[in-house]
């Protein structure tokens, strides 16, 4: 139950990721009414997922990384 919940939150992130970034592409064409505020929009969208969800992604490449060191050192049966 723990990894579904687990796997499911890295899911929901990356998800959430893709939307604030296609939000913010709108956004920026609705108040320039141009590619160049499309293009302005989006960059701060992408500044605002790495501020606010790096730090998430991090954690959860960790906890992958974690995982994979573990398997490795585990003693074979």
């Amino acid at each position: 139950m723990i990894r579904l919940v687990a796997n499911a939150y890295e899911f929901l992130i990356e998800v959430a990721m893709w939307i604030v970034l296609v939000l913010g592409a709108l956004q920026g064409y609705a108040v320039g009414q141009s590619l160049i505020g499309a293009l302005f929009g989006l960059s701060l969208a992408l500044i605002f997922d790495v501020v606010v969800f790096g730090t998430l992604v991090i954690l959860l490449e960790i906890r992958n990384d974690l995982r994979k060191i573990a398997r490795r050192t585990a003693p074979s049966p």
